[in-house]
């Protein structure tokens, strides 16, 4: 549900809402992306096989090495997730994509372009991460 901010900006530059054509280039890319990140998470799944290192073969900075890159696949790999899982909201709510979780205003298609999962506008976006 569109929910309009109480201090929406006057000032702030209005878009164009998209088109059924726009929405559904950019619903396919999202697919696509979708499609990518569950084959990547796969293959991390796959790799992601518990370090098992002979104590006494190796040496303790390379222990260290490898434990870091182990957790360093599984942040990555929770990144993934938290990106599907956004992608995946976007089609269960198809009506409501391109529009700014926070003013309710259209989101433009430059930006959708550049970014398919933005929730906020530019001008939202902003003046979220200048506070």
């Amino acid at each position: 549900m569109r929910v309009t901010h109480p201090n929406l900006r006057q000032n702030a530059l209005k878009q164009a809402p998209l088109s059924s054509d726009e929405r559904a280039q950019l619903l396919t890319k999202l697919k696509q992306e979708l499609n990518e990140l569950e084959q990547q998470l796969e293959l991390a799944h796959s790799r992601g096989a518990p370090v098992i290192l002979d104590q006494q073969a190796v040496g303790r900075v390379s222990r260290i090495d490898a434990i870091q890159q182990q957790e360093m696949a599984q942040a990555s790999e929770v990144l993934m997730q938290q990106h599907i899982v956004r992608i995946k909201q976007i089609f269960l709510d198809t009506d409501e994509y391109g529009f700014c979780l926070e003013c309710g205003e259209p989101i433009g298609l430059g930006r959708l372009t550049i970014h398919p999962t933005a929730e906020m506008c530019i001008g939202c976006q902003s003046e979220a991460e200048n506070c």
